[in-house]
């Protein structure tokens, strides 16, 4: 088995359970104050962590100018756009495993640039997938 593998199903397992006990909050909040709610608590924790583990923040590898406008940019997409539809998508449906089925379809997307960035091949395997999963989103929502 290939190494990524168990982290992939744990993430799939973790996100599952994330956005099954979210439901509630979401419904609760707006996603502003959600933001900012759920900021300040990783803030906190995260200077919990630096000061029981005694991280040293100065070793810390500091990106070039190109690496740092790349987490910037992808900060912005996650902040910006992903997490507020996600959010939203949640907060409206009646059951999340419906906005979920279709959220997952980024898989679809991110073939389709990696075909064209990575020039990766396109055989019946990965065809016969995309038809799957198209399929599964259509018959779960």
């Amino acid at each position: 088995m290939e190494k990524w593998i168990p982290y992939a199903v744990l993430a799939a397992i973790f996100i599952a359970v994330r956005d099954f006990i979210s439901k509630d909050i979401i419904n609760k909040y707006n996603y502003k104050d959600y933001i900012i709610l759920a900021n300040f608590i990783i803030f906190i924790g995260t200077i919990i962590y630096i000061v029981v583990t005694k991280k040293d923040i100065t070793k810390i590898q500091k990106p070039n100018v190109k690496e740092f406008i790349v987490i910037l940019i992808r900060l912005l997409i996650v902040y910006l756009i992903v997490e507020p539809c996600i959010f939203n998508s949640l907060k409206y449906c009646d059951n999340p495993g419906y906005a979920k089925s279709v959220i997952n379809l980024n898989t679809l997307f991110l073939l389709i640039l990696a075909l064209v960035f990575y020039k990766t091949e396109i055989n019946k395997k990965k065809i016969l997938g995309v038809l799957l999963l198209v399929g599964g989103t259509y018959f779960v929502t």
